[in-house]
């Protein structure tokens, strides 16, 4: 667990949980790594072999959002849970400590960004499909703005975390200026970058679920009438407003999903740095905080996941991957080589940080 500050006692796992409490916790955080890295990996895949997704603006788009969950699950999880739950002290060394939350808040601010993109591409498709056509391209410089954006702003991070030694363990702390100039940074951090982006994507969703409506009513009528080129028609197919409409309602239930996983550690941390309370429970306060990172991490494992339910498209697409991907494993089970030949598996390290405010 990240210090606070406190250096009396014992403040370790080891000391708050049980061991089958931490086994438990351990395993949790386990399945969600597999589930984030594996489901996102393959979404990822799925989308650079698929050269149908790979020239849609909006699947570019995807492809960055799959590419933070990558990050947050390779980078994040691991190491967090090793340092909370497994390890006696910080192994992770200066460096380690310096870029936990960097990365973490990046890849954070670059999904939420990227939504953000989305939904702004999905709502003038809808409402001006003409005039937005010849600008789609355009979408990708927005993705590129939006990591660059991500980039900076936890930057602070590479400067304010440092390791210390306290009764002779290793502590990953964050040292700010001054305990205001965390308060103003936290809580920007969490209205500018957290909740203005998702209700704003949710007020753009249900004004563009609005209009689909409406075109679809419109269509109906005017099949029942018989007024295929009066004045106002819409030139695009019921087919495609529907599929419109059901692509919006994916990422409505994305971005709900989003708001929901990420608003209660971000709320905990707006509270930890406003209210800056005496903590005398230790093992609730940690327990709480595992569980809101928890949720977090979850919101990473949950793209893949909402686009393989909703989508027939990615699921096709994902399926084709998987079963390549199967092929070209297990084709060498076919050939017949000499044992000093055989291919050697190097093992993948885990290097990452541990997790803090995002």
């Amino acid at each position: 667990m990240n210090a606070t500050g406190n250096s009396t006692g014992c403040l370790r796992a080891k000391c708050l949980f049980t061991t089958g409490e931490r086994v438990a916790i351990v395993i949790f955080f386990s399945v969600i790594f597999i589930a984030s890295l594996v489901g996102n990996c393959i979404l990822f895949v799925a989308i650079i072999r698929n050269k149908r997704l790979r020239r849609s603006s909006t699947n570019f788009s995807f492809l960055s959002l799959s590419f933070a969950n990558i990050l947050i699950t390779i980078f994040c999880i691991p190491v967090f849970t090793i340092d909370a739950f497994i390890a006696e002290s910080w192994l992770f060394g200066s460096i380690g400590c310096k870029l936990v939350n960097f990365l973490q808040t990046m890849s954070i601010n670059a999904a939420i960004l990227t939504l953000l993109v989305i939904s702004v591409e999905k709502f003038l498709v809808v409402y001006f499909p003409f005039q937005f056509r010849s600008q789609r391209t355009k979408v990708r410089y927005l993705v590129f703005f939006a990591w660059i954006l991500g980039i900076i702003q936890p930057s602070v991070y590479l400067s304010y975390r440092k390791v210390k030694e306290i009764n002779g363990v290793q502590w990953c702390f964050e040292q700010w200026p001054s305990p205001d100039t965390r308060k103003i940074y936290i809580v920007a951090q969490v209205f500018v970058l957290r909740f203005a982006p998702l209700m704003f994507m949710m007020f753009l969703h249900a004004l563009t679920i609005k209009r689909i409506k409406a075109r679809l009513q419109y269509r109906r009528s005017s099949n029942e009438e018989g007024n295929f080129n009066g004045p106002g028609t819409v030139q695009i197919s019921s087919h495609a407003l529907k599929i419109r409409k059901k692509a919006v309602v994916m990422l409505v239930v994305v971005v709900t999903t989003a708001t929901v996983t990420l608003f209660p550690f971000n709320i905990l941390a707006c509270w930890r740095a406003l209210a800056n309370p005496k903590i005398t429970d230790l093992f609730s306060a940690n327990l709480v905080y595992s569980v809101t990172l928890w949720l977090m991490y979850f919101n990473s494992a949950s793209h893949p996941i909402i686009f393989g339910l909703m989508s027939t498209e990615y699921r096709k697409a994902a399926k084709s991957s998987f079963r390549s991907f199967v092929r070209k494993s297990s084709a060498p089970s076919r050939i017949v080589v000499s044992s000093s030949k055989k291919n050697k598996e190097e093992p993948m390290i885990m290097t990452g940080l541990a997790s803090g405010s995002a």
